[in-house]
């Protein structure tokens, strides 16, 4: 009879010799069967958490419910993400974590947490840590997306005993997890490196607590030289082409050594630090020059900074550099803000007030002779102050002799009753001609 059974897949057989009590068989394979059962409707409530697109601690809650015992989620700088709110846990790690929303360096330190988190990191399963480790002994688990270690999640055992089924329910709700993180892109692009959530939340706004900041840079060992720029790197994606970011900036990493690259707002983001300013952009970053032609990408530099906390604000100077360059600049792939920055302050005045109204009265008066007379003075005068009035190269560059341009400089004086020697009437005018560029306006002689 076993032997007519055994090959039916579908089946469960067991045999018993008549010695075994068959009410005790009973009892142990109904308590396994109700425990499948239980794992199907824990599975189904964490499944439908997920669905109801309430978040991460939405789902934290439905786990700690599930589980019978306090839960948290860390990122990989060991900021909190979310935990079980009700919980309370006579754990000094717990409460530091719920009283700051992160573990300080010292604290850390002291607790040895970093060297359990390595050995968690290169663990595929969830570990159990015994009170040897720990006063509350606790399961701690990967949370992954693509293979990428993005947080982690621990679970202490203190309401009540772990049970032999909880390692399985912390592995699907360790999924369900990685799930709900897909859904922000930051975790989409995440590389795994440790400084990536820090940075990110400097960028957010979200972290601006001195000693939260350098308590989180000691625990990550982040130590920076003195000039910091952030150089953001905008790849222009349509309909035909899409270049992956991920590509582009493995290649970013290769040409910038030692710089803190992420993938934020569909940008990439470095933080470069240098012992030295740069002072000769072009030398500098010639190679990523020639890389960002090629490929039709750009970049814009900040002005140097100091401090990593104002990193924020240089990131929107960049940020606001491939936005102007792109739109003033001709055949640039790598704008530098201090070049732009004049253009910036346009574009704020700009919401308030008619730029025009700002320019030197005199240049309309020289526009309207041009359009009469059918001359060019206009653009003589813009090359005569774009090469900061070096007569030679101005007329190498109108292609016209010395006296000639002589000739005009003193015409254009004359029809707009002004000095050329003056320094106000110089700074004006130079204005003028960046309104004129800003604004897109007598195009045909404002060009670099």
């Amino acid at each position: 009879m076993t032997f007519k059974y055994a090959k039916k897949p579908m089946l469960n057989l067991i045999v018993l010799d008549d010695k075994i009590n068959i009410f005790k068989i009973f009892n142990e394979i109904q308590e396994i069967i109700i425990e499948y059962q239980e794992s199907d409707i824990n599975s189904s409530k964490l499944l439908n958490a997920l669905i109801s697109g309430k978040g991460i601690q939405h789902i934290v809650n439905v786990g700690y419910e599930i589980l019978g015992n306090p839960i948290c989620i860390l990122d990989l700088s060991f900021k909190l993400i979310a935990s079980s709110k009700n919980a309370k846990v006579d754990d000094p790690i717990w409460v530091e974590l719920l009283t700051k929303g992160y573990c300080s360096y010292n604290f850390t330190s002291k607790h040895n947490i970093k060297k359990f988190i390595e050995i968690i990191h290169k663990n595929n399963s969830p570990v159990f840590m015994n009170k040897d480790k720990f006063r509350i002994p606790r399961i701690i688990s990967n949370i992954k997306i693509n293979n990428t270690v993005v947080a982690y999640l621990t679970s202490l055992e203190y309401e009540k005993p772990f049970s032999r089924n909880d390692m399985d329910l912390i592995i699907l709700l360790c999924r369900i997890i990685s799930s709900e993180m897909q859904k922000n892109r930051f975790f989409q692009n995440a590389k795994g490196f440790r400084y990536e959530n820090f940075i990110i939340d400097l960028l957010d706004g979200s972290e601006n607590n001195k000693k939260t900041i350098e308590d989180r840079l000691n625990f990550l060992d982040l130590n920076f030289y003195y000039n910091l720029y952030v150089l953001v790197i905008f790849v222009p994606q349509n309909k035909f082409v899409h270049t992956s970011l991920h590509q582009v900036m493995d290649t970013i990493e290769y040409m910038l050594p030692g710089s803190k690259i992420i993938i934020y707002n569909d940008f990439i983001v470095a933080l470069i630090n240098r012992k030295d300013k740069i002072f000769n952009i072009e030398h500098t970053f010639s190679r990523l020059i020639t890389f960002f032609k090629s490929n039709n990408i750009y970049g814009g530099l900040s002005r140097c900074f100091h401090n990593i906390a104002d990193i924020k604000n240089y990131y929107e100077q960049s940020v606001k550099s491939i936005e102007l360059g792109i739109r003033l600049i001709k055949d640039k792939f790598l704008f530098y803000y201090e070049d732009l920055a004049i253009y910036h302050l346009l574009e704020i005045c700009s919401r308030q007030e008619d730029l025009k109204k700002f320019c030197h009265a005199s240049i309309f008066a020289l526009i309207k002779y041009d359009k009469i007379n059918n001359t060019n003075y206009l653009h003589c005068l813009y090359t005569y102050l774009l090469n900061e009035k070096n007569q030679l190269k101005t007329a190498s560059n109108l292609n016209i002799c010395r006296s000639t341009l002589s000739h005009r400089l003193k015409r254009i004086q004359q029809i707009m009753n002004i000095d050329l020697n003056d320094t106000t009437t110089i700074l004006s005018l130079t204005l003028t001609f960046m309104i004129f560029k800003y604004m897109d306006i007598y195009g045909g002689v404002i060009h670099e």
